[in-house]
């Protein structure tokens, strides 16, 4: 299934992590919730727009990482990822 790939294989979950301990720095409260980076769903007058716009720009990020490591058995740096952004 898809979404255990993109979201609960152990070669994800730890840039996932990632993703939101930076949410945590930047001050961004998001549930830790596969629906919010793979489908888009947003909680309700959870962000600003300026947070809305930083929150896509990371999961789009994160998603391309993880599409090039695709086939990979290691979960992508933090530095890949910070690259892609």
């Amino acid at each position: 299934m898809l979404v255990h790939y993109w979201w609960e294989g152990k070669s994800v979950q730890p840039l996932w992590k990632i993703v939101w301990r930076c949410f945590k720095e930047l001050k961004i409260e998001l549930p830790f919730n596969p629906g919010i980076p793979l489908l888009g769903i947003c909680p309700k007058g959870k962000k600003s727009l300026y947070q809305k716009d930083i929150c896509t720009h990371m999961f789009i990020a994160a998603l391309i990482t993880i599409a090039k490591i695709w086939n990979q058995p290691k979960c992508p740096s933090m530095d890949d990822w910070i690259k892609k952004m």
